[in-house]
């Protein structure tokens, strides 16, 4: 039997199986939902495990349903090396600071060697283009490399800033990659633009076919709503 360890912060607790020298992802649906939709295309692709969740009494009251099982809204999936933290709701900032400790916590004891991001940035006209940000000089050299464009200046929201300045503390190599979005609503898209990034940096072979698809199906949706409505009669928002 498996050992589940229990990391405790002030507001929050991991209960999980501890993986060790591994790689750490963290997807969380912050603008756009980049980093849920990329963490979901992850579980799939790479078959990867449920192997913990993280809990707190300052969690939004939610259940997930995935293939008709309801399944804790924040889990641990780990495979080959990886392992994902995988949200399905926006961590509340109050909670952020705690549970970036607890993590980061969880990676030190794991002795985890190196912590990976997403996040989007907002923009007036898409060209699909990424960029990156990096917690230490060497990490940003290795984005170099990997020809990734750099994110000069801005800000870092949500729980992925945290755990990017957090990690740097205790020097795990960090980084972030950010999306382009037009608003916050889902960009499967977006999300799809930064697997040949994510593959390239991992070495893995993640196919971003899925996420085209399912951008195409919400675009020919939006684009046969725009047709009916100027036909239709002003109506409520509800029925």
């Amino acid at each position: 039997m498996v050992e589940m360890i229990e990391t405790k912060s002030e507001c929050c607790k991991i209960i999980s199986e501890d993986v060790k020298d591994a790689i750490v992802i963290e997807g969380s649906p912050e603008f756009g939902l980049i980093g849920n939709i990329l963490g979901w295309l992850l579980v799939e692709e790479l078959g990867m495990k449920q192997i913990g969740y993280i809990d707190s009494k300052d969690f939004p009251p939610l259940a997930v349903l995935y293939k008709g099982v309801a399944i804790h809204p924040f889990r641990i999936y780990s495979s080959k090396g990886i392992v994902l933290f995988l949200s399905d709701f926006i961590v509340p900032p109050e909670v952020s600071y705690d549970m970036s400790t607890a993590i980061v916590d969880w990676m030190e004891r794991n002795n985890s060697k190196e912590f990976i991001t997403f996040n989007s940035m907002v923009v007036m006209e898409k060209s699909d283009s990424v960029a990156a940000a990096a917690n230490s000089q060497d990490a940003l050299k290795r984005l170099g490399d990997l020809e990734v464009p750099i994110l000069p200046f801005g800000n870092i929201n949500g729980i992925s800033g945290s755990l990017l300045t957090k990690t740097a503390t205790k020097n795990i190599s960090g980084s972030c990659l950010f999306a382009e979005v037009l608003n916050q609503y889902p960009d499967p898209r977006a999300a799809a633009s930064l697997v040949n990034v994510l593959n390239r940096m991992l070495d893995i072979q993640v196919n971003a076919e899925p996420l085209i698809k399912e951008a195409e199906q919400i675009e020919e949706r939006l684009k046969e709503l725009a047709k009916r409505v100027p036909n239709e009669p002003e109506s409520p928002i509800y029925s």
